[in-house]
């Protein structure tokens, strides 16, 4: 989601004063997970890439991406904006391809239209179940006093800076859900929107536990259900001690782990599950006011099926604070597919395996090209290889990320190349 560093600088000296870094759970040991980066087992791959889509005037921010693999048919859905990060008017669209992603149509939309003219989409992926296409995305609002004339959230009134008030009608996001649509027609139409979440904002679309529960990871609530094809029965857990008025979107969760007290900031979770059914819910981290990234991975860990997670802990996962997925081969090894270089800009993409899920020493790069500058003007872009993404399937793994958040780029990796 939306996180600099940058923006926390700027949090009021008021609220950092009130942070107790020196906290007991600053001193909890590290997890054992760790990637080996700069000594790892390194093999140069670097699929090609194809665009997806390529930005221009009007439709210059393009980020939030996530790929799906079904019946032959390769599905690409991204959040659109007109220029900047998350303003109002940023809704989901799709583009799909029939020939292995060589060539892809024009995207199409697949929000419905938004309630309020201060409103904005997050796309959060698309699964399949039984033949149909369901689309994940979050809504919020802006409150009017933080959008200037132009209808832009004002100078200033950027949440991740704003005063940390506990009290969400002082916010500066407002009317927080997760909605979803259904497509029985491979994405030609989609029916009414249903909302199964309030007060929250998705990651990732959700993925299946060892049980076959659902898991949607956030920020620092990770919703489940029973129910298979994830319509229906979703409630809402997370790490422990979050206040009763968190709401986990990209100004929620900043607050409550403010009111939690923690070292640092959790978000942008995604999961994987070992043989003993222990679910790793790993977690980007972002500095406080004053500190420097510590370019680490944190987590929190489940071994009741998803319904409590333990307090988050560093691992010695190294990361460049970028979006993440982690998950599981077909031949039973773990895979963590990240930027890890901490001080990489995004830049390399790298496959990181292990056999254990706890040492990720086997490492492919698939893209190393450098950041570059975005082409049109927009807040809060950059990143050669960011959010990266991916579906397995077919023996293939497919792969998605943007770059500089205006362009869509895809690259396709045959799973017999990763010895």
């Amino acid at each position: 989601m939306r996180v600099h560093r940058r923006d926390f600088l700027k949090m009021s000296a008021a609220a950092a004063a009130t942070m107790r870094t020196g906290s007991i759970f600053s001193q909890t040991p590290r997890s054992p997970i760790t990637n080996h980066w700069g000594s790892a087992n390194t093999t140069v791959l670097d699929p090609p890439e194809i665009c997806v889509f390529r930005s221009g005037p009007g439709t210059s921010y393009n980020h939030h991406h996530q790929v799906l693999f079904d019946r032959g048919r390769i599905y690409v859905s991204w959040s659109n904006g007109f220029r900047n990060e998350d303003n109002p008017g940023q809704h989901m669209v799709l583009s799909v391809s029939d020939d292995e992603g060589r060539t892809w149509t024009a995207p199409t939309t697949v929000t419905p239209p938004l309630p309020e003219k201060t409103s904005t989409y997050t796309a959060m992926g698309i699964r399949e179940h039984k033949g149909q296409l369901i689309a994940y995305y979050g809504h919020y609002g802006y409150t009017p006093l933080s959008l200037d004339e132009n209808g832009l959230p004002r100078v200033g009134s950027d949440p991740l800076y704003h005063d940390y008030s506990d009290d969400p009608t002082q916010w500066v996001h407002q009317n927080t859900f997760t909605d979803l649509r259904v497509s029985k027609d491979r994405g030609e139409t989609w029916g009414a929107p249903s909302r199964i979440i309030d007060r929250f904002v998705p990651n990732l679309k959700p993925a299946p536990t060892h049980s076959g529960r659902l898991i949607m990871p956030g920020n620092i609530t990770f919703p489940y259900t029973d129910d298979k094809a994830g319509l229906h029965g979703w409630k809402t857990v997370g790490i422990p001690r979050l206040p009763t008025w968190t709401v986990d979107d990209p100004e929620g969760f900043g607050k409550a782990c403010f009111s939690r007290h923690d070292p640092r900031l959790y978000c942008e979770a995604d999961f994987f599950q070992t043989d003993d059914n222990k679910i790793h819910m790993m977690l980007r981290t972002l500095p406080l006011p004053g500190q420097k990234h510590e370019g680490l991975l944190a987590v929190t860990e489940s071994m009741d099926d998803g319904r409590s997670w333990s307090e988050p802990v560093l691992t010695s996962y190294t990361d460049c604070s970028c979006r993440f997925q982690f998950g599981r081969l077909p031949d039973g090894r773990f895979f963590g597919l990240s930027c890890p270089n901490p001080k990489g800009g995004r830049t390399p993409l790298v496959l990181a395996l292990s056999k254990d899920g706890v040492v990720f020493d086997r490492h492919f790069i698939l893209g190393e090209q450098p950041s570059t500058k975005p082409r049109l003007p927009g807040g809060s872009k950059g990143g050669a290889y960011g959010y990266p993404t991916c579906d397995i399937s077919n023996g293939k793994m497919y792969i998605v990320y943007s770059r500089t958040k205006e362009d869509i780029y895809f690259m396709k990796l045959d799973l017999s190349s990763l010895s």
